[in-house]
């Protein structure tokens, strides 16, 4: 059985991928009036500098020979289960900034449905996509 967690890098690489958005639509809010833009600015800060990460940090995996399982959440735990049989394909995505943090981002590709897993250590995305590209564990 293979276990893995989410890298605090790769936690405040998605929390800094978070930011591009807010950035965006900033301007649209600043123009509607100033105080809502900086409620606005105030609480997407806060979104992905401390909830982004601390959702991440609860992110809790394995694989073993007939699932891959995951859970998260901090105040209501949810539990998803692939079957492993079901996994069509497994795509690692690594970024500059991902690379400079030693960490990857899984893509996995099921017969129902596409599982974006956290960004998990270098030394744990390799056995992973072994493991789900039909490897042994």
């Amino acid at each position: 059985m293979l276990r893995f967690t989410a890298s605090a890098g790769g936690a405040r690489v998605v929390a800094l991928w978070l930011l591009l958005p807010g950035a965006v639509l900033a301007p649209f809010v600043f123009w509607q009036t100033f105080w809502g833009g900086v409620l606005f600015c105030a609480v997407w800060l806060f979104f992905c500098a401390v909830c982004v990460p601390l959702h991440l940090s609860t992110v809790r995996g394995s694989v073993s020979l007939g699932e891959v399982r995951i859970s998260r959440g901090i105040l209501f735990k949810s539990s998803r289960r692939v079957p492993t049989r079901f996994v069509t394909g497994v795509c690692r995505i690594r970024t500059p900034l991902l690379a400079l943090t030693h960490s990857s981002l899984l893509v996995v590709y099921t017969s129902g449905c596409v599982l974006f897993l956290p960004p998990v250590s270098d030394e744990d995305a390799g056995p992973l996509i072994h493991a789900l590209g039909g490897g042994s564990l």
